[in-house]
């Protein structure tokens, strides 16, 4: 199953405000199965928010859309959907109270603005936000769906996981994609791809193998997509005991390790402790 992420707001093409939704949402969504195939910034201009949907829908099944919903006047991504849609603005009054509550326990006065916020395309599906005041948006057309977010991270995060995915795995059939990563550290990348060709050119069919070089280290992440998960961890997991065999001391850890969490936990099983002594550096070996 393949999706495309759409961010709208101008702050997020002149450098102000950076994209961690479409990170976040990249990797939740692939956990579900669901292949992020391309991410797109636009900025709060009702013409280019319309095209780029409608191209996105032409090409995958499922679109999510970040950013615009704010109660502001530069804030359309709601009416630009409710056009493109063919549907009118309406109030919905469940909304309508939840904004009203919020507001009044946080003490803002309750504006034409704040009240603007209750207002959906009529033949959209609500989803409450229960971190905001402006709720989510799902949209079907031809078989394909369209979820329409904050932009606000939390608020974001909050609604996709009570709320899209759950309606997303009802939706459509997903199978589990399922990642897993080796850090690597003291070869170059030419070295360890020579190094470890004849396992790279062993893996199973279904394993796709990506190097992912950083300054200090090289990850090697195996992917296996649409498929049983417990079956392809555990084939991953064989995969990289092959690996740890053909360079025992170049494999430091996996997933979400370092170089320093790394030399802190073989410090702390063998009882050791590290001095270091710095001036060219600042202190920035002991700080890491």
């Amino acid at each position: 199953m393949q999706a495309e992420i759409i961010t709208i707001g101008d702050e997020l093409l002149i450098g102000q405000v950076v994209d961690t939704n479409s990170a976040w949402l990249g990797r939740t969504l692939g956990e579900d199965g669901i292949k992020v195939t391309q991410i797109t910034s636009v900025q709060d201009d009702a013409d280019q928010i319309a095209r780029t949907v409608n191209e996105a829908l032409a090409r995958v099944s499922i679109v999510l859309v970040t950013g615009g919903l704010g109660p502001t006047r530069d804030d359309i991504t709601k009416h630009t959907l409710a056009e493109l849609f063919g549907m009118r603005l309406v109030r919905d009054e469940q909304v309508y109270e939840t904004v009203r509550r919020q507001l009044a326990v946080r003490g803002i006065a309750f504006n034409e603005l704040n009240r603007g916020q209750a207002l959906v395309p009529d033949g959209c599906t609500v989803l409450p936000n229960r971190n905001g005041t402006a709720p989510g948006m799902w949209f079907e057309r031809g078989g394909k769906i369209l979820v329409s977010m904050p932009g606000v991270p939390f608020e974001m995060k909050a609604l996709v996981t009570d709320e899209v995915l759950p309606r997303l795995r009802t939706h459509f059939s997903l199978h589990a994609n399922v990642h897993r990563t080796a850090i690597t550290f003291g070869l170059a990348e030419s070295i360890l791809a020579e190094r470890i060709a004849p396992w790279e050119a062993a893996l199973p069919a279904n394993l796709r193998l990506a190097y992912l070089p950083s300054a200090l280290c090289i990850r090697l992440r195996l992917s296996a997509y649409e498929t049983d998960p417990e079956k392809a961890r555990s084939e991953i997991g064989r995969q990289f005991d092959r690996l740890t065999g053909l360079i025992p001391h170049y494999l430091v850890g996996y997933g979400d390790d370092t170089l320093e969490s790394v030399t802190g936990s073989l410090l702390r099983s063998r009882g050791e402790t590290l001095a270091t002594a710095e001036s060219c550096t600042g202190g920035n070996i002991a700080h890491r």
